[in-house]
């Protein structure tokens, strides 16, 4: 959402990869911003009078839903979120939320399949194969290397044998026949989630095509999905030196939390984690409770509650996972990753904070916004137009979620011919001359506001974005009018609360700094910032 942290879904990375950090922190750094002084036209209805218009139910089973009526064009968008992401992983075992995002495509017993119940058979065999491929494997130096073959050669005549009676794509194909728009689903480190928009005569196919499979999701071709997701993680992390520099930050940051372990998961873990296992995470995270859907657009509430009740009913009334007791210790001395790389240098630096629900986020926001957030901002004007030593930068609030404690980021990409350590101390620099000469001002916040405003004017707009930032209100805070309440606790913002931000977290011994150093400038880098 729009709100402080809570980036709206087409902000945020595909397939929930964070490695695929810089696209998504450039496409965030001015989000529906409008540039001050841009008159902000009226919404079709006003906040209060669109806050009152949302509707909601919960099925028995605990799912809820938020229905908005708007019946000016036949067409409704939606958005499912699961309360679980890439954080929510299993130690030996990351990647599997990602990988249930795939699963989810693969359709059901009455989807995707010629005849399921000859299928079923052998995706069963198919795993048995895969287990005695892995205890032999775990076996290490004392495999023996025949039988190992052996093994690995019945596990692969076994996904063959699987795929038999598989339909490729039949739930992706009949959902887009079928009108759908903007099919897609991402995995981010807090939350999974699952949109597109149809036509509204399609409420019934939407309800059975959706409550399928969220209720019984069939896993098949897992392991041929699982090479795609490592595939995935080869060309954008090891092929790609902002996905390695992200890597390698991100782990540095975090030495506890599984923020750390930086999304689609380890190398080792996608070669190894099984089915079984994606079926365990499946059962304890997608159940009803730790769930919500949200529909905008031409549908009715009784129209709603009649399609949930007949195809949602299904999804597992479990009680919700226990909350992670996992907490970050804090960082107390600077933390640095070079990465010698003959590519585009880059600057990437990150203090920890709060989490996106705490009292004082939204001034970490607003310090993102007034920092790099566009042309208006005090590092663009700065680094890119004055000195010309950056052609970008950006900051988010927020990196890489915000249901737990986070980072404060700020991205740079040096100019031509310029080194990446010296645009790292002018942006310690120019932050030391807000602290102590140049703080915020009043009128700087304002134009803050006016743009909050308008982004929560253009999100409500829009049937998909509104479905997205209710969702989101309701995962975060247990309370989709939160959506609302939000520019409430912008507008409470001042100067003051913006410094106090700066002063108490953009210290020296609470950063993680990655560069990107071509050869001739690795050396300098090791020294670090000033500050």
């Amino acid at each position: 959402m729009s709100k402080p942290g809570i980036r709206p879904p087409g902000l945020r990375i595909v397939a929930g990869l964070a490695f695929t950090f810089a696209l998504m922190f450039l496409a965030a750094a001015a989000p529906r911003a409008l540039a001050a002084g841009t008159a902000v036209q009226p919404a079709r209805t006003g906040l209060e009078e669109l806050e009152k218009s949302v509707k909601e139910f919960t099925l028995p089973n605990g799912l809820k839903f938020m229905v908005v009526e708007r019946h000016d064009a036949p067409v409704f968008s939606f958005q499912t979120m699961v309360n679980a992401g890439s954080a929510n992983d299993l130690q030996g075992a990351t990647g599997l939320a990602h990988m249930m995002e795939h699963m989810a495509f693969k359709g059901t017993a009455d989807i995707g399949s010629t005849d399921f119940k000859a299928e079923a058979p052998l995706i069963a065999a198919e795993e048995t194969a895969w287990q005695n491929y892995l205890t032999e494997r775990r076996r290490g130096i004392r495999a023996d290397s025949t039988k190992l073959a052996t093994l690995e050669r019945a596990w692969k005549d076994s996904q063959e044998a699987s795929r038999k009676f598989v339909v490729g794509n039949e739930y992706t194909r009949i959902v887009e026949q079928n009108g759908a728009t903007g099919l897609n689903a991402s995995t981010a480190e807090d939350v999974t989630n699952y949109y597109y928009s149809l036509p509204s005569n399609r409420l019934e196919m939407w309800a059975l095509m959706e409550g399928s499979r969220m209720a019984r999701p069939v896993f098949r071709e897992f392991y041929k999905e699982r090479d795609v997701v490592y595939e995935e993680r080869r060309m954008r992390t090891e092929s790609s030196p902002v996905g390695r520099l992200f890597n390698e930050w991100i782990q540095a940051a975090f030495v506890a939390h599984p923020y750390g372990n930086g999304g689609i998961g380890n190398p080792s873990d996608l070669k190894s984690f099984s089915r079984t296992q994606g079926e365990e995470f499946y059962r304890k995270n997608y159940v009803a409770k730790n769930m919500c859907v949200a529909l905008v657009g031409d549908v009715t509430l009784e129209g709603a509650q009649k399609v949930a009740q007949k195809y949602w009913s299904g999804v597992s009334a479990a009680e919700c996972p226990a909350p992670m007791d996992i907490v970050e210790p804090e960082q107390k001395a600077e933390r640095r990753v070079l990465l010698e790389d003959p590519g585009q240098p880059i600057v990437l630096i990150g203090w920890h904070c709060p989490a996106g629900t705490d009292p004082k986020f939204p001034a970490y926001e607003a310090m993102a916004n007034l920092l790099a957030g566009a042309n208006y901002s005090r590092l663009n004007k700065l680094l890119v137009k004055e000195k010309k030593i950056a052609v970008q930068v950006a900051a988010q609030a927020g990196e890489p979620g915000v249901k737990w404690p986070n980072l404060f980021l700020i991205f740079a990409v040096p100019a031509s011919g310029q080194e990446p350590e010296k645009v790292e101390q002018a942006i310690y620099d120019a932050m030391d001359s807000i602290l102590a000469r140049h703080p915020f001002t009043d009128e700087e916040v304002n134009g803050y506001k006016t743009r909050a405003r308008a982004a929560k004017i253009g999100a409500a707009e829009s049937n998909a974005e509104l479905a997205g930032e209710l969702v989101q209100a309701q995962t975060y805070y247990g309370d989709w009018h939160e959506f609302f309440r939000e520019i409430e606790r912008v507008n409470a913002l001042t100067p003051a609360d913006l410094m106090d931000v700066m002063k108490t977290t953009c210290v020296r011994s609470n950063r993680t700094v990655g560069l990107i150093l071509n050869k001739k400038t690795a050396a300098s880098g090791a020294e670090g910032g000033k500050q």
